[in-house]
């Protein structure tokens, strides 16, 4: 949630300014975090009822400059490939 700065602006609107983390994936507190910059930017919904806008709307692109994305997404490269061999594709 804290690698998309497209979605908070989306949120927040387009004078946004959210500080987003350079590295989300060494946040102590990722839920913190992105609570805090929310507030800062005057949201007043708690964090949780926003997870599923940030689940549809963060770009995939900005998804895989995260490291664990990357690792994710060849895991379940594989994972497909492997079941596809064990149904004898391709044919």
């Amino acid at each position: 949630m804290l690698v998309d700065g497209e979605v908070f602006r989306t949120l927040l609107g387009s004078g946004a300014q959210s500080a987003l983390p350079a590295e989300p994936e060494r946040e102590a507190d990722p839920k913190l975090t992105l609570g805090r910059l929310l507030k800062e930017g005057g949201m007043r919904r708690k964090p949780e009822r926003l997870y599923r806008l940030f689940g549809e709307e963060v770009s995939l692109e900005a998804l895989r400059a995260l490291p664990a994305f990357q690792r994710f997404e060849a895991e379940l490269a594989e994972a497909i490939r492997a079941v596809a061999r064990s149904q004898g594709w391709p044919r």
